[in-house]
């Protein structure tokens, strides 16, 4: 005879198992705080990069203005103003990784929870057909 009961958690097991949720996954192999130093280390990273090419897309669209004031310029005053620039671009953009990343972590944390009470519910199963048997 089939078990309808066994049937359906055995279905929710193979359901999770089959979605392809890496993300859920990989966070959830982390601890909290690790998974969000990573996070963030990563988008320290690509941030610099993002600010760079931004710096360079502006130069590219004011290369004339540059070109007819570069003795008038005040480079020292420059450099600081791009440099705190980046640090609020940085700031804001490691924030926001932050807020998402977090979220994704507690969603993944939240269907790792369903996962194993599904397992636990079928190992029940299992079990007190081990002890029907006998």
């Amino acid at each position: 005879m089939i078990n309808e009961e066994k049937v359906k958690e055995l279905f929710h097991v193979a359901v999770y198992d089959s979605r392809d949720n890496r993300v859920d996954k990989q966070a959830a192999s982390y601890y909290g705080w690790d998974y969000l130093w990573k996070e963030g280390l990563k988008s320290f990273f690509t941030g610099t990069f993002a600010f760079a090419g931004l710096v360079v897309l502006w130069m590219a669209i004011n290369a004339e203005n540059l070109i007819n004031r570069i003795n008038d310029l005040d480079f020292q005053s420059i450099g600081i103003t791009i440099g705190v620039l980046y640090v609020a671009f940085l700031a804001v953009y490691i924030f926001v990784t932050i807020v998402v990343y977090a979220s994704r972590y507690k969603a993944g944390r939240k269907e790792v929870h369903e996962y194993m009470s599904h397992l636990k519910e079928v190992g029940k199963i299992y079990s007190r057909e081990e002890k029907i048997k006998r």
